[in-house]
């Protein structure tokens, strides 16, 4: 049966290119070294292979008589209204819809795979007629990623997330302070930082700091601290660990200017002293192509 969606939306980045030396002009690019040189290459080249995707990605929405809203990543969209969304850069852009999503079908293309990791994105410019193809007539395989559920202190909408949460001091050079509680055990922890992912989210920053990959559609939370202080000879219980769907990580902050970063760099919230977060499995995973 033939897959009808209404209001699709395709979210698309601006390459680094665009933003650093078109729209901005940046200073660097009067700078005649080699290795100026090089990087202005290489990002044009990475502008060059996100554009042809984006075309093709829109010569298939034509082609198959989609009418689509058309925005750029980083503006204020209401997503509610979009049945299907479809996002053509890296997985920055497809966390950066995933969050705002609760049952809609979301798709990330990957624009520039010669340069872009896109481990979140079931597509690329060679697969994205096929998964067109397949999602319209019902051929299609769909997924469901369990996501994390942050729920904070002073904030009244909670926030979904697909990758991963850090909860650090705004300040990368001061130590992070908080208490840690889950399980029935609480210890203050004194670090540069803490991990809480989503499956999805377990191949990037917590596998690097020594944590393990999850399948994306496993109902488990992993979390690890970073840098664990070992001054006052303390020792710490809650060192890193998967927990199963049910659990709850409360975090109470013991920093004035604390901070806990959603999905990456770009949405941020601010954790003061006493603040408390809680962090859970979402009631609303992800619906996505299966990979």
């Amino acid at each position: 049966m033939k897959m009808n969606f209404e209001n699709v939306l395709l979210l698309y980045k601006k390459s680094a290119y665009s933003i650093y030396f078109l729209e901005r002009k940046a200073v660097l690019i009067r700078k005649k070294t080699p290795d100026i040189k090089n990087e202005i290459k290489r990002f044009k080249k990475a502008h060059d292979e996100h554009h042809r995707t984006l075309k093709i990605v829109e010569s298939m929405l034509r082609r198959y008589g989609i009418r689509c809203s058309k925005r750029s990543r980083g503006q204020r969209i209401d997503f509610s209204k979009y049945d299907l969304v479809i996002t053509v850069g890296g997985d920055g852009t497809f966390l950066e819809a995933a969050r705002s999503l609760k049952d809609q079908v979301i798709i990330g293309v990957n624009s520039a795979p010669s340069f872009s990791v896109g481990k979140l994105c079931a597509a690329d410019a060679k697969n994205f007629p096929d998964i067109m193809n397949g999602l319209l007539h019902d051929r299609l395989r769909f997924t469901f990623w369990p996501r994390l559920h942050l729920n904070l202190q002073g904030h009244a909408c909670p926030v979904e997330c697909t990758n991963d949460i850090l909860v650090c001091h705004s300040n990368p050079a001061a130590m992070s302070r908080y208490y840690l509680e889950m399980r029935g055990i609480k210890e203050e922890q004194r670090s540069s930082g803490l991990w809480i992912a989503a499956p999805a989210g377990t191949s990037g920053a917590i596998k690097s700091a020594g944590g393990r990959v999850l399948k994306p559609d496993e109902k488990k939370i992993q979390y690890m601290p970073r840098e664990l202080y070992g001054g006052f000879k303390q020792k710490y219980r809650l060192q890193g660990g998967i927990l199963n769907a049910g659990s709850t990580i409360t975090i109470t902050s013991l920093m004035r200017e604390g901070a806990i970063f959603v999905d990456g760099t770009h949405f941020n919230l601010k954790f003061p002293f006493n603040a408390v977060g809680k962090v859970s499995l979402s009631p609303h995973p992800l619906r996505t192509v299966k990979i």
